[in-house]
């Protein structure tokens, strides 16, 4: 697998994913992943009912990919717009929207480095798993905080670089490699030019989460629940409201 670092390898490496279709890709990119797995479809009712305790009027999702999830997010918005750069990816994502019958919800091809919207067009931003592959987190925070209106949030739930195992997994995936240049490190410092910005900890993983291994999860969840172990669980929260 090739290191990400512009839009055409991340294009390439996407499409290669959807042609050949390997493990991988029934982990995080079926469309229809939340039709064959429910003890996924409760870990992201669970996250998103955190995430979005209102209701939500407009709603961007970058990185949105196939959108498999947007069955349960468009539930938290009245209009919910997805940009992704693959297009093959987003030809998914509409057979999706069209087979579900989300009417209030959108995609467009288009990269976060130059969103197509016009300034202060949304209230909240979303993305998930998306920082630690964008190539260029300035320019991403710049257009995020350029589309919301004044107050408005933007929340990034990322892979947590404290936790062994996400170590280990984006360690032996060289298109993973962004996370350790990428992460609640860096990115809450280049955010924090246009957002005030905090950090949380979260369990929220799709990816192997099945019978055999929710056992397992559970006691992760309950073993990460205080502190000083939260800081060692799967995930981050960069939750980001909009200066002035």
């Amino acid at each position: 697998m090739p290191l990400l670092y512009d839009l055409d390898q991340m294009r390439r490496h996407y499409r290669e994913l959807l042609d050949q279709k390997p493990a991988d890709y029934f982990e995080r990119l079926d469309p229809f992943l939340l039709d064959k797995r429910p003890l996924v479809v409760d870990v992201m009712e669970r996250a998103f009912e955190r995430l979005f305790p209102e209701p939500v009027r407009d709603l961007l999702d970058v990185g949105c990919g196939t959108c498999f999830y947007f069955p349960l997010l468009s539930r938290h918005a009245e209009r919910l717009v997805g940009i992704d750069p693959c297009i093959p990816m987003l030809d998914l994502a509409r057979e999706l929207i069209a087979e579900k019958g989300l009417s209030n919800c959108d995609v467009r091809e288009s990269s976060a480095l130059d969103l197509p919207f016009d300034d202060e067009s949304f209230d909240m931003v979303h993305s998930w798993d998306f920082l630690h592959h964008v190539p260029n987190p300035r320019r991403a925070a710049s257009e995020i905080a350029r589309v919301l209106r004044p107050g408005g949030r933007y929340l990034a739930v990322e892979p947590n670089l404290m936790n062994p195992a996400m170590v280990y997994y984006h360690a032996t995936r060289r298109s993973e490699w962004g996370l350790f240049s990428k992460n609640q490190f860096s990115n809450v410092r280049i955010f924090r030019r246009h957002f005030d910005v905090s950090v949380h900890f979260d369990n929220a993983i799709i990816s192997h989460v099945n019978e055999r291994t929710k056992g397992l999860l559970r006691a992760i969840d309950a073993f990460t629940s205080v502190w000083p172990t939260r800081y060692l669980s799967f995930r981050y929260v960069m939750e980001c409201t909009k200066k002035g």
